[in-house]
């Protein structure tokens, strides 16, 4: 996957408003278009693979932890 973007990119949250534009190309070139590196540190790209989903809110570069995510994914279905 080097080299290639995101297969999310297109249906990202992210780009459709959720953040600033200055951050916008940032997290792009960061994350959507680094290929594998980019993606294996995308905490979106982790979550949505772990479990179909992703909050709309959560940033590729999240303070919080995977096992943190997903809990809260969790409490938020019951």
């Amino acid at each position: 996957m080097e080299n290639q973007a995101c297969p999310n990119i297109s249906a990202c949250p992210i780009f459709q408003g959720l953040l600033d534009a200055k951050y916008i190309e940032v997290y792009k070139n960061l994350y959507c278009l680094a290929g594998e590196e980019g993606t294996k540190k995308c905490k979106r790209y982790i979550i949505k693979n772990l479990t179909g989903k992703c909050p709309p809110n959560l940033l590729p570069n999240s303070s919080k932890t995977i096992e943190e995510i997903l809990e809260g994914l969790n409490k938020a279905k019951n």
